[in-house]
């Protein structure tokens, strides 16, 4: 209970985070894909307990993904709530989109 509530927090966090912003950045989407896919080390989330990391990660990619396509893909994968298999997807999907060998973040979602 308290993890689905931590998640919840996070995703709403993320959300709300992804709506500031001015959406300029170099790089753009794959920049930002590249942010996303590896969010547990960048974020400091690697250090924590399974439990506590996506809290971390939402605060860290809310400061951190800057581009419109990159916000965009952050509320569509909020959007997909507890469905693992569908986030994991939408992941590996966008990554190799963008041409990103691997998505780590996947691993988080297995």
């Amino acid at each position: 209970m308290v993890r689905s509530t931590l998640a919840a927090l996070a995703l709403t966090s993320l959300v709300a985070a992804c709506g500031s912003g001015d959406g300029t950045t170099p790089g753009g989407l794959r920049a930002d894909m590249d942010k996303i896919c590896n969010a547990v080390s960048l974020s400091g989330a690697s250090e924590l307990e399974a439990s506590d990391r996506a809290y971390v990660m939402a605060q860290w990619l809310g400061n951190n993904i800057t581009s419109a396509d990159g916000r965009t893909f952050l509320q569509d994968f909020a959007r997909l709530g507890e469905d693992k298999e569908a986030r994991r997807k939408l992941l590996e999907g966008t990554a190799a989109k963008v041409g990103l060998k691997g998505c780590p973040l996947v691993d988080e979602w297995k």
